[in-house]
């Protein structure tokens, strides 16, 4: 059985001393001891590791027994050296930053804390400081507070996610358009903004890392309150040294009151100037919607095709403006009749085309039926009654739009020749 006791084992004072330098000597941070004479220019010197010579630029023989004042300069902030100078008199911990100055005269910023060291009847026999130089740490933090600074000042939106699509940064013209504070959308996914999650929208777009993950140009996004808002959008994809995507930043621009505009205009060039509806061009765009689908579901597609009964005659009596208001009031009995589905079309001259989705030609029949009645119901003013002539049309399978739509006009024809005022469907 072993007999050392513990004391045997203990390092001895010499080869402990060895240690303690070897570790200093090789530590990474700045290490500097000084003696604890506070009085005049005091503490000084008695010890400096290699990192802190490469720190200061000044040999261990330039360093020893002078005072750390010698890297104070005009930028060192007196008021932290106050704060140091009054700790360490008192046999406190001390903890700060500055900027000192290199035997080069080049200043740094320095961040240091110094702890006493006290023999063993308590009373301080030196100070150990552990420095680290900053500059470059510092120099960073004052790029991203620009960089913050600049993205705040762009009147543009700015956003930035992370590769798991979250945000992590937002500018205050995000703040500004969306009526979000920055600590309400972080770490969260954009599609918030749209009303429904980016799982919804992945199976409809073909590149998620592109659509999914961020706004959806020409399509609404939701304010804070409520309030719709539209942007023109452009993502940028950041990149780490080795080429690996790490976040997305968008740059995104208040498009509502643009694309409003041009909405108007685009429906000011759907628009029949006179009463308000669908123009034949329009039309004809719509009826072309229905041939690319094909075949519309059980054939469930119907054309109500119309004619204001003598308006030649009606023109001809009253004249033009006449004339221009029985189209009109005609016009609005046919928007008050038609559901929400329906396109209501003015065709050319008198004759208006409904196309009525989703209904069957018995359905479509009463519907004309109920429109010829509120014609018939009708007084104007001027004209008295004003009737109307309808031919109705249902799609067959196989059919294309022309055929239907010149099958309506047969029947439509078929009810003038029978007297007008009434309602045919096409064989």
């Amino acid at each position: 059985m072993n007999s050392n006791t513990h004391s045997d084992l203990a390092m001895p004072v010499e080869a402990k001393t060895l240690l303690f330098q070897v570790a200093l000597d090789q530590s990474y941070n700045s290490v500097v001891i000084t003696d604890a004479n506070t009085q005049n220019d005091g503490p000084h010197i008695i010890y400096a590791n290699p990192s802190f010579e490469k720190m200061t630029g000044y040999a261990l023989c330039e360093l020893i027994g002078r005072s750390p004042k010698i890297l104070q300069g005009p930028l060192t902030d007196q008021r932290v050296i106050e704060e140091m100078r009054l700790c360490i008199q008192s046999g406190k911990f001390f903890e700060g930053s500055t900027i000192n100055y290199n035997k080069n005269g080049s200043p740094y910023n320095v961040e240091w804390s110094i702890s006493p060291i006290k023999d063993q009847s308590g009373v301080i026999q030196h100070f150990i400081s552990v420095q680290k130089n900053i500059t470059a740490l510092i120099a960073v933090q004052q790029e991203r507070s620009l960089l913050a600074k600049a993205l705040n000042d762009s009147p543009d939106c700015v956003m930035i996610t992370d590769i798991q699509n979250k945000i992590i940064f937002v500018n205050t013209g995000f703040e500004q358009l969306t009526g979000y504070g920055q600590d309400e959308v972080l770490g969260k996914e954009p599609s918030f903004l749209w009303g429904y999650t980016s799982s919804e929208i992945a199976s409809d777009n073909s590149d998620p890392q592109v659509f999914g993950m961020h706004f959806k140009s020409q399509a609404p996004n939701l304010r804070k309150d409520g309030a719709v808002f539209y942007v023109d959008q452009s993502i940028a994809k950041i990149q780490d040294d080795a080429g690996n995507v790490t976040h997305y930043v968008s740059f995104s621009k208040d498009s509502t009151d643009r694309l409003k505009q041009e909405l108007e205009l685009k429906d000011l060039a759907s628009r029949d100037a006179l009463t308000g509806l669908l123009n034949r061009r329009s039309g004809e765009q719509l009826l072309k919607q229905y041939d690319d689908m094909k075949q519309p579901p059980n054939n469930m597609l119907c054309l109500i095709m119309l004619d204001i009964d003598n308006f030649k005659k009606i023109n001809d009596t009253f004249g033009h403006v006449v004339g221009d208001q029985v189209l009109k009031a005609s016009s609005q009995l046919l928007k008050n009749e038609a559901r929400i589905t329906d396109s209501v079309i003015r065709w050319g001259g008198e004759e208006f085309l409904i196309v009525v989705p989703n209904s069957t030609l018995k359905a479509t029949l009463k519907f004309a039926e109920r429109i010829r009645n509120s014609f018939e119901l009708k007084d104007d003013s001027m004209v008295g009654v004003v009737t109307a002539s309808f031919g109705v049309a249902q799609m067959q399978y196989g059919e294309s739009t022309a055929s239907l739509l010149n099958r309506a006009d047969k029947a439509l024809y078929k009810a003038k020749l029978e007297g007008r005022n009434c309602v045919k469907s096409a064989k």
